[in-house]
């Protein structure tokens, strides 16, 4: 009967045929390397028994077969239960137990990488809908992200082409290592609890989960939601360096930036750092330029006052020494002030980035910004003290020939009937009218008589 029945499938089913289904459980290769297993169809309401169900067997031959189709499509090839797997083979009873099954030739790769890609946009497109999949990636990405927590397996590829990125660079990285599974079915456990001890660490700026490169069945263990959801709850952005470049697992989407590899993830931090230390030592040097061209151009107004107050000097009144001494008073204020805001600038602007290192690098530039302000300060403060004295010598000066002072000392100006100050006697004539001015008031007078004195008489 049953070769009877074996004949009427051989007719029933004369080719080859596809099936897919799910595997009920995880299959094991017996001592001769043949795998049996079941195909189900799972019950439309999720509860209850199978709606359909097939022994399946794959022979050692045929199991070797699919193992280099999938290594050709990148993947590995590992039964597992739950897997849904689309296969081709022959619809078959074996005589000798009566036991209708299903004889599998080739497993689909392609069938398989498409279940999973499908399986990872349905989490994205759920945790779109609920609104985690954008928390990680609205914190603020640390200008200076120099404390780093690193989530990845021990003495992995990742972990030293990682740490070798941040070592060349010669920024002062802290590196807090949080070890973890990253294949396998404590994957995303280990990741979730990885994720937690670090929240143990202070002051962390950001947190790299990385691993190399693999097959997308290996790095099929990163779409979880839980770990994605782990990651929307942690305080600080996280990094996704998983895979290689045209890999993509559901951390790459839940966190706050994707790299593409683990060096790409060390290059991102660095480009950070590199960019915040360009930006303190383009600022220190437009510092400098504008200090010394400001002190610059007081000194030049300075000089220009000067002279223009030395040659007027004997006419300079009252009212316009009360301008010198103000304008005086407004340029020391605006140097100072200009100092002082600067340096404060420079200080905070080092401080950042500076103070909050350590290491070779950071000191170097440390002690140089040190010499420049200092050697600024000096050179401003020497620059407004010689200015100062200037101007109070000139303030003397002008004090000393005060018109006002000098009509105390018995001087006197006299001027013509249009007010003109008579400078010389060739100036005036006889019977001019004249105005002559003293401390306490005027004397209105004509002249009667003119007597020129020669050098020779000055002289004598």
């Amino acid at each position: 009967m049953n070769q009877q029945v074996s004949g009427l499938l051989q007719i029933a089913f004369p080719y080859p045929v596809w099936l897919r289904g799910e595997v009920a459980a995880t299959p094991r290769p017996n001592r001769s390397g043949h795998a049996y297993f079941q195909l189900v169809e799972p019950s439309p309401t999720g509860a209850g028994q199978h709606a359909a169900s097939i022994d399946c067997t794959l022979f050692k031959g045929s199991r070797q077969r699919v193992i280099q189709e999938f290594a050709r499509a990148g993947l590995v090839f590992d039964l597992k239960e739950g897997m849904n797997i689309r296969a081709i083979g022959r619809v078959s009873l074996w005589d000798a137990a009566g036991r209708y099954q299903f004889i599998i030739e080739r497993i689909d790769p392609a069938w398989q990488y498409a279940d999973q890609v499908q399986h990872l946009r349905k989490l994205v497109d759920k945790l779109t809908k609920e609104g985690v999949l954008e928390k990680n990636g609205e914190l603020d990405f640390p200008s200076l992200p120099l404390r780093i927590g690193l989530i990845t397996s021990k003495d992995s590829a990742a972990h030293h082409d990682f740490m070798h990125g941040l070592r060349e660079s010669g920024f002062p990285f802290e590196v807090f290592v949080s070890w973890g599974v990253m294949q396998g079915t404590d994957t995303a456990s280990s990741i979730i609890a990885a994720l937690n001890r670090l929240l143990s660490v202070p002051a962390l700026d950001a947190v790299v989960i990385t691993r190399g490169g693999g097959s997308s069945l290996d790095l099929a263990w990163f779409n979880d939601e839980g770990i994605a959801r782990a990651i929307s709850q942690m305080p600080w952005p996280v990094i996704s360096g998983i895979g290689h470049e045209i890999d993509t697992t559901l951390p790459d989407y839940i966190s706050h930036t994707r790299a593409k590899t683990p060096t790409h993830a060390a290059d991102i931090l660095v480009n950070a750092v590199a960019d915040i230390h360009d930006t303190v030592e383009s600022l220190a040097n437009i510092l400098q330029k504008t200090a010394f061209s400001g002190f610059s151009k007081a000194d030049s107004r300075l000089s220009t006052l000067a002279e223009l107050l030395s040659n007027s000097v004997g006419m300079i009144s009252g009212v316009r020494k009360r301008e010198l001494d103000m304008l005086n008073a407004w340029i020391l204020k605006q140097s100072s002030d200009k100092l002082q805001n600067l340096g404060t600038l420079l200080s905070k602007l080092a401080g950042r980035f500076v103070d909050t290192v350590s290491g070779e690098f950071p000191y170097h530039r440390k002690r140089e910004l040190q010499e420049c302000t200092r050697r600024l300060i000096a050179v401003s403060e020497r620059r407004l003290d010689s200015a100062n004295i200037e101007m109070k010598n000139y303030a003397l000066l002008t004090t000393a020939v005060d018109p006002v002072q000098m009509y105390e000392r018995g001087w006197a100006a006299v001027r013509d009937s249009d007010g003109n100050l008579l400078k010389s006697v060739r100036n005036i004539r006889k019977d001019n009218e004249i105005h002559i001015t003293l401390s306490d008031g005027e004397i209105h007078a004509t002249t009667n008589k003119i007597v020129r004195r020669t050098k020779e008489d000055c002289n004598e």
